[in-house]
């Protein structure tokens, strides 16, 4: 009996991979290829791509390379934004025999049947139709992601996404729906709603619907547990749905906004269009609807011209919001992007010590946020392997706020949605907490 081909899968980047990662492992599977680790040194090997930086382009080299050592008869397959940007920066590397762009994906099977060499990447600018992959499951996983739209047309001066992945395309409301209520029904508690740029959602579609009718809809013809958006522009984050969020158990209290940078004129140069009164107007409006709401910022420090003014602007603005966690971004040059040619490009040095600060105070504000949680009863999601802490059973967990903490149980929890009662002090600086 033939033994079946294998592969390993490697992904770097943002939900919309790890969405996308998921539905290719499963089309293989259906193929009948049965998954490795990267470490066993599979017959297949397919790296999914990020270009959000340089260095996340060398970070893709390396995985090539790694995959050879391990298993020089393996081939490799590079998909993702950097394959869609660059397709020439891998097609020379040893054991590439396929470069599919982000749009290709959905073509994974009857690509990597073929012998290869294969490069297979479109113009993704001219991309049309919907989001064409789908999954079932997410392999070991409690919380599952589902994409409800690609692609972006906010050309921010700092960024290469829309070239990589194309004009803002949206899946229709049945399709996500249906995948949404297929997950409820295996057991899955939480789904994640992901994309490039969600608050999007619709405005492609014919007719056109809002994000927050998506909402209404998964909620009313859907049983899952607990909805959980991914990252939203702060234009559209408007008072409907922060109104949903506040009567609606089944939405997690938790919301991720770019704000990139306080200052007016870095905004500016950024083609960010809203003001850093905006955003903190927004946050209050917010925390008001929402007490005890988890905020996590982006921020990118180190933009072309950006001066000492310019940098504390956003560092005093930080200090004042209530955040739970931060995300510090140091500017990386980015060919092909409006900020590459920008005078003004700033030191290397200067923009890891300001990138160094700003992650000081965010860890000091994700601390704070976790002190706040001390003593509360909280409803969480429990991973499905258990995990064992200082001698005590139980599960890795996450709250609706998007608080990690440890459950400590003997309980049989896994995958399963629960209250719990936060011990009264951080262990170790761990958020401990108990079924009640």
């Amino acid at each position: 009996m033939t033994a079946p081909p294998t592969f390993s899968l490697v992904t770097l980047g943002c939900k919309a991979n790890q969405f996308e990662s998921a539905a290719m492992q499963q089309l293989l599977q259906q193929a009948g290829y049965r998954q490795l680790s990267f470490e066993q040194g599979a017959e297949l090997v397919i790296i999914n791509s990020c270009c959000v930086t340089a260095q996340s382009d060398a970070q893709s080299r390396r995985w090539v390379r790694r995959a050879r050592r391990l298993n020089p008869t393996c081939r490799v397959l590079v998909t993702g934004c950097a394959a869609q940007v660059q397709p020439q920066q891998f097609e020379s590397l040893a054991g590439v025999r396929f470069v599919i762009g982000n749009r290709e994906k959905a073509d994974l099977l009857a690509i990597v049947q073929g012998d290869g060499p294969v490069r297979q990447v479109g113009d993704i600018r001219r991309s049309g139709g919907q989001v064409e992959l789908s999954i079932s499951g997410f392999s070991q996983h409690s919380r599952a992601f589902v994409q409800i739209q690609t692609g972006c047309d906010a050309f921010c001066s700092y960024c290469i996404i829309p070239f990589a992945r194309g004009p803002s395309r949206s899946a229709r409301p049945e399709q996500v729906v249906a995948q949404v209520r297929t997950l409820a029904e295996q057991g899955y508690a939480e789904v994640v709603l992901t994309g490039i740029h969600i608050g999007r959602y619709g405005q492609d579609l014919q007719p056109a619907i809002r994000l927050t009718t998506l909402l209404q809809q998964l909620l009313a013809e859907t049983t899952i547990p607990r909805l959980r958006l991914g990252s939203l522009e702060p234009q559209e984050v408007d008072s409907d749905l922060i109104e949903l969020l506040a009567r609606q158990p089944r939405l997690c209290r938790h919301l991720h906004i770019p704000l990139q940078s306080a200052s007016d004129t870095v905004l500016q140069r950024m083609n960010r269009h809203y003001s850093a009164a905006f955003f903190t107007d927004l946050i209050d409006h917010i925390t008001t609807a929402l007490p005890g709401v988890g905020l996590g910022l982006d921020v990118l420090t180190g933009f072309p011209g950006e001066t000492a003014a310019e940098f504390d602007q956003t560092l005093q603005c930080l200090k004042s919001l209530p955040l739970s966690y931060l995300h510090v971004f140091p500017y990386s040059c980015r060919p092909g992007t409006a900020a590459a040619s920008m005078p003004a490009q700033l030191d290397g040095d200067l923009i890891r010590r300001r990138a160094a600060m700003l992650r000081m105070l965010g860890q000091c504000q994700a601390q704070d946020f976790l002190q706040q949680q001390c003593g509360r009863n909280l409803e969480v999601v429990c991973e499905r392997q258990p995990t064992c802490w200082q001698g005590q059973r139980g599960f890795q967990a996450v709250s609706s706020e998007y608080v990690e903490l440890l459950v400590v149980s003997d309980l049989p929890l896994a995958g399963q949605l629960c209250r719990v009662r936060v011990a009264d002090q951080l262990q170790a600086g761990q958020l401990v907490a108990y079924p009640v």
